[in-house]
């Protein structure tokens, strides 16, 4: 056999050896694929088994509780419809009853009715309740809104206010402080209504300088109603006679000087009357 015969059976055999080393190499790697997908199956299968029911819980709760939220929005809408339909019925049958009835039938739906209509029947059940003639009443039914806590706090302040005017002839200055006094602020939006009931209060009870005190915030702010300006006027009127006169004091000053000079040009007078 000759030198170039054995060269070149060597190269015919070389693609033969690349095509093996190919083979083996994708055989390696598809093992390698089948064992890993094997071991990535048994460790899903591990974790599915462990924590599978927690997933199926977590996906039912899920679904139970969009469908609750949903469910109870509708339901929530239809109740609101409902009591809206409710509410204007009885305000329009109270134009034709007596107020009594009418603050009957007020109270009565203020019992059942989602929180904002309730609110706004109890504001005229007290009304009708003091055009019936009930005052004490009214301040009952103002109180009780006043103290509820899902209502708006601009409704539960108009309660206050308007149960303080009620009371304001029968109750003690301490009284209607304890119960408005807190709202003479100048952030809040009964401030003015709120003062003008404790200026009349303290009027009454002779704190004078208290009343005053309330009057002048009233008129003194520049977002006061025209109602409650003039009504502050009046009572300015009304309690000045009351307060001390700052002349007097400067009236007092003239007369003393005049006193001194009489006493010091009757002096030279006293002396030359005297015998030397």
């Amino acid at each position: 056999m000759g030198e170039g015969e054995g060269v070149s059976r060597r190269v015919g055999a070389f693609p033969d050896y690349c095509f093996l080393v190919t083979l083996r190499s994708a055989l390696l790697t598809d093992l390698f694929r089948e064992i890993e997908e094997d071991l990535r199956r048994d460790r899903l299968k591990q974790l599915w088994e462990k924590f599978g029911i927690y997933l199926v819980g977590l996906a039912v709760a899920i679904i139970v509780i969009a469908t609750a939220i949903v469910g109870w929005r509708a339901w929530e809408r239809s109740r609101n419809e409902a009591a809206s339909a409710r509410y204007i019925a009885i305000v329009e049958q109270a134009a034709k009853d007596g107020p009594a009835k009418a603050a009957a039938a007020y109270g009565e739906f203020a019992a059942t009715a989602p929180a904002g209509y309730a609110a706004l029947a109890q504001l005229r059940q007290a009304a009708a309740l003091v055009d019936a003639g009930d005052a004490k009443g009214a301040v009952v039914v103002y109180d009780a809104l006043a103290a509820k806590s899902g209502v708006p706090q601009t409704l539960r302040d108009m309660a206050r206010v308007k149960a303080a005017l009620l009371v304001v002839d029968t109750a003690s200055y301490d009284d209607i402080k304890a119960r408005i006094g807190e709202l003479n602020d100048s952030e809040n939006g009964w401030k003015n209504s709120a003062r003008e009931v404790l200026g009349l209060s303290a009027y009454k009870a002779g704190k004078y300088a208290e009343a005053q005190g309330y009057f002048d915030a009233i008129v003194g702010d520049a977002a006061t109603s025209a109602g409650i300006r003039d009504r502050a006027h009046v009572m300015q009127a009304l309690i000045a006679p009351h307060l001390p006169r700052p002349a007097a004091k400067s009236e007092a000053k003239p007369a003393a000087a005049g006193a001194a000079s009489t006493t010091n040009n009757a002096a030279p007078a006293d002396a030359a009357a005297k015998p030397e």
